[in-house]
């Protein structure tokens, strides 16, 4: 890897420090590439250099433990059938049995999950999420070592702690900022949090009489309100919405929006004869501006995540265009007997998610491959994906894209649409101070050495959660996956771009979701720089000032 060449730093810095640049773009690029080098320790001694491998090694090897760790654990918990009232027969009927006759509850998602939501039983739940949430106690020892050698690492090139030497990449550049910023979200949803919390404890003292009301209690109480407060069957939804007139109608809002034209090339030399192959081109001059493929049917072998892969970047080398290439994997199910496979409204958001990525990396006008598509800030590459799944909850793109199976020209019924829309900020305000926890979490841990994990768990549990303590005997700091691995220090990323997503929906497109010019320019202004520009530059061209929180906290607390 040439990142790791020191032959190569050396002449990149050379020519970095003539500062001979052809224009802003290649700078910004020599930039990058020297700020490569030295996050690999291109400028420090052979023998620092040695030991930021051996800690990389380690960091590495304890990362796989601790995921290895949990992916081990074959704990379950036994119980009778009255003590799982609520679930549903087949789900009963999905559980092992033991010798006892008692069913056994495995401590994975797929079995806690339901348990949470469906059981009438206080005390399942209760012994369900402490045990849930004291898996593998000896990845405690684990997260310990990794941060405390995270943090060696972070100083030895130069940071003051593990979290600015992630922030260093994002937008929110240092951990400063991210603390900031999540205190002004939770902050701002308290008094509809409250509100909630004391819905859902007023419901469980009707149902449960006087017993405290506990974390372990929200999954289920609030999935009841929901119950009360929604005529929503997801049932009916999905048979709104066949997978062909979703995609045609995702089409046609990316036409009228970002002036694209979807072509599929029906010759195409693919992989699989589900795969299809569309070339996008510009709407006004049908010039040529990518391809992607679209691989949407789960199938035996294939890589079960929805997700975009850049299969090409676009660039710009000596006047020859790179264009860009995408794959969109999904994983719906293929039609049976004829009848037209419907997606789950899940699965089309899911879609609508996937396809702001596609038009993001189509849409690229970078001359470097390095800035082109989705090789962008980590805190930015998510918000035009977060912007796009809006459109899933509006009544005008949502009667576009939808017709009754047994006759596609009955769109989506309104009281539908209206509950969708309602359904989505259901509680949102209370399961954000829960993610904004785990984000502080592990915000503060990466950034402050030597602190007591388990009792920084119990002080900010109640602090956060509008005085729910954390469970007792229950430990998330071993079985926190995210902390662990993949998006250590970095947590916050997801409400990040949620929070600045919602700031371009409702100021450029709230009052019209067909505004083409807002659509065009947030294709010229927003996707087509990629990251030739700082990000926080962009969205203040774009939306003509500082991004904001409010619109984020309107749109949960239903001022939008």
């Amino acid at each position: 890897m040439c990142s790791k060449r020191e032959d190569v730093y050396r002449v990149v810095k050379a020519f970095a420090a003539k500062g001979e640049w052809v224009n802003p773009e290649a700078k910004r690029y020599t930039q990058f590439l020297v700020r490569d080098f030295e996050r690999n320790g291109l400028n420090l001694t052979l023998t620092k250099r040695e030991e930021l491998q051996r800690l990389r090694t380690q960091i590495d090897e304890l990362s796989m433990r601790y995921i290895r760790n949990l992916n081990d654990d074959s704990t379950f918990l036994l119980f009778g059938q009255m003590e799982l009232v609520g679930l549903p027969p087949e789900f009963l009927k999905s559980l092992d049995e033991a010798e006892n006759g008692k069913l056994k509850v495995m401590l994975r998602s797929h079995h806690v999950s339901p348990v949470l939501e469906l059981c009438k039983v206080g005390l399942t739940r209760r012994l369900v999420a402490v045990a849930y949430g004291r898996r593998c106690e000896i990845n405690l020892t684990v997260l310990e070592k990794l941060v405390q050698l995270r943090h060696k690492l972070a100083r030895l090139l130069g940071y003051s702690n593990y979290a600015d030497y992630v922030a260093d990449l994002r937008m929110a550049n240092s951990s400063s900022k991210v603390f900031e910023f999540l205190e002004d979200i939770s902050v701002s949803l308290t008094d509809l949090a409250s509100r909630e919390l004391a819905m859902l404890k007023e419901l469980k003292k009707k149902e449960e009489g006087e017993s405290n009301f506990g974390v372990e209690d929200l999954p289920y109480y609030v999935k009841r309100v929901q119950e009360q407060q929604f005529d929503l069957d997801f049932g009916v939804v999905k048979q709104y919405f066949p997978v062909n007139l979703v995609l045609s109608g995702i089409f046609k809002i990316c036409q009228d929006l970002f002036g694209l034209r979807f072509e599929e090339i029906s010759d195409a030399e693919v992989w699989h004869c589900d795969v299809q192959l569309f070339s996008v081109l510009d709407l006004r001059s049908s010039e040529l501006l990518g391809y992607f493929y679209l691989d949407m049917y789960s199938r035996a072998g294939k890589y079960d995540h929805t997700c975009v892969v850049a299969l090409q970047n676009g660039s710009l080398n000596n006047g020859a265009k790179q264009i860009p290439v995408a794959l969109l994997i999904s994983q719906c199910r293929k039609e049976v007997g004829g009848h037209p496979e419907l997606l789950r409204f899940s699965e089309l958001v899911n879609l609508f998610h996937e396809f702001g990525h596609v038009v993001h990396h189509i849409c690229s006008h970078a001359s470097f491959a390095r800035f082109s598509g989705l090789r962008l800030d980590p805190d930015f590459v998510e918000i035009p994906a977060q912007v796009m799944e809006n459109w899933c909850y509006e009544s005008v793109s949502l009667k576009l894209i939808s017709g009754f199976h047994q006759d596609i020209t009955k769109p989506i019924k309104d009281d539908i649409c209206k509950s969708l829309k309602r359904w989505r900020c259901s509680f949102s305000a209370l399961k954000l101070k829960q993610e904004i926890l785990y984000c502080l979490f592990d915000q503060i841990i990466h950034s402050t050495e030597n602190i007591d994990i388990v009792g920084l768990f119990k002080h900010l549990h109640p602090k956060v959660m509008l005085g729910l303590p954390m469970l007792e005997g229950s430990n998330p700091a071993s079985c926190f996956l995210r902390s662990a691995i993949g998006y250590e220090a970095a947590c916050y990323s997801r409400i990040w771009s949620e929070v600045f997503a919602a700031d371009i929906f409702a100021l450029k497109f709230g009052g019209d979701l067909s505004n083409q010019y807002a659509g065009l320019e947030f294709r010229n202004k927003v996707l087509a720089p990629g990251g030739t520009r700082d990000p926080v530059e962009i969205l203040y061209d774009f939306l003509g000032r500082e991004p904001s929180i409010q619109a984020f906290v309107d749109s949960k607390t239903g001022f939008r």
